[in-house]
């Protein structure tokens, strides 16, 4: 082959391209969350987006500016009473440990003497775990003065985790308007791009948009369903707080495998641990059986039912999503394996492959 200065040239301005391509993906690298998050977000509220423009007479950007602000209130209301609710308890919490009687009640509820479920399990432990060999009270008494620390390091990590939400969140919501005003001409570029026929490209958005529907609204009526009933559990048993209660549940209801657990197994044990042995045991079934039901009835029937994917596919789909992306890959975990099922769909489909 031989080798001439416009070959060299050709070379040499494809390596730029490479280059300047590289550059460009480093750049933009810290915001694809936002990005991918902008993505499903304008999926979800383009109906809603294309019913304000009607009524506003074709206006794009005040209905896009108007879908912005009403998310951001429908978003950020919650999270401020939540955080708010939060402190307070915590304060309250650390309050209580730092009283002297509260450290002497916790340590007459782990003496096997006072306790009977304690000294129903004592004589099943190892010797090396005796309650005996510990001196709790001591102990209690020297973790509740070391609180204060670690509630500063607390905070001062919440202070850099509320920072960088609101950074990825203002982000988040100027790709959403973007997204929204002019989603005509981000279309009319992915076309133009993209090699696949009229039919996949409409295979490939109806699958995109059924799995991103599937997805966060199953996920989410999920999360709230649990968490209404937590906060009405805690309310019919006279337990304290049961809006904060509620809230945590179905906050917490979106981890995979502990999820409600975190909640309702430290409260089962307080309970226990109180002597209040009825309560305890009401709460822990009705957490169990209707709480939970939710999750293993709710869940399938708004995710599973909806997409053409095996509930194992789903369930590895978030855990994976989850373990690469952090929380919000319960989301873009089953999202990337409906792109994968709509590619393997186009391959089946397709004349040459059969």
């Amino acid at each position: 082959m031989q080798v001439t200065g416009k070959t060299l040239g050709q070379w040499f301005l494809l390596a730029m391209f490479g280059v300047v391509l590289y550059l460009c993906i480093r750049i933009i690298q810290p915001f694809l969350i936002p990005i991918l998050l902008a993505l499903i977000l304008s999926t979800l509220l383009d109906p809603i987006y294309e019913a304000l423009v009607q009524r506003m007479r074709n206006r794009k950007t005040l209905a896009a500016l108007v879908v912005c602000l009403a998310l951001t209130v429908a978003i950020l209301l919650p999270l401020l009473f939540l955080s708010i609710s939060l402190a307070r308890e915590a304060n309250d919490a650390y309050q209580s440990l730092k009283d002297p009687e509260t450290v002497k009640k916790i340590s007459a509820w782990l003496e096997p003497g006072a306790n009977p479920i304690l000294k129903w399990i004592e004589p099943w432990l190892p010797s090396a775990w005796r309650f005996e060999n510990f001196d709790i009270g001591a102990q209690l008494g020297s973790q509740a003065q070391r609180i204060g620390g670690a509630v500063l390091a607390v905070a001062a990590t919440f202070a850099t985790g509320v920072f960088n939400f609101l950074m990825d969140y203002l982000t988040m919501l100027v790709v959403l308007f973007f997204l929204l005003r002019d989603s005509a001409y981000f279309a009319e570029g992915v076309r133009w791009i993209s090699p696949l026929s009229k039919k996949q490209e409409n295979l490939f958005i109806d699958r995109f948009r059924e799995m991103t529907k599937a997805t966060v609204v199953g996920t989410l009526l999920t999360a709230l369903a649990q968490g209404t009933l937590s906060g009405l559990i805690f309310l019919a048993l006279g337990l304290p707080n049961p809006i904060l209660w509620g809230a945590l549940t179905a906050l917490l209801s979106l981890v995979p495998v502990v999820g409600t657990a975190t909640v309702w197994v430290p409260w089962t044990i307080y309970l226990f641990a109180i002597g209040s042995y009825g309560r305890a045991v009401t709460f822990l079934v009705a957490q169990i059986i209707v709480v939970g039901a939710i999750d293993n009835f709710l869940r399938p029937m708004l995710i599973e039912g909806r997409v053409r994917m095996h509930s194992l596919v789903i369930f590895f789909s978030i855990l994976g999503g989850i373990g690469y992306f952090g929380i919000l890959g319960m989301f873009f975990g089953p999202l990337v394996f409906a792109i994968v099922v709509a590619f393997l769909e186009f391959y089946i489909e397709s004349p040459e492959s059969g």
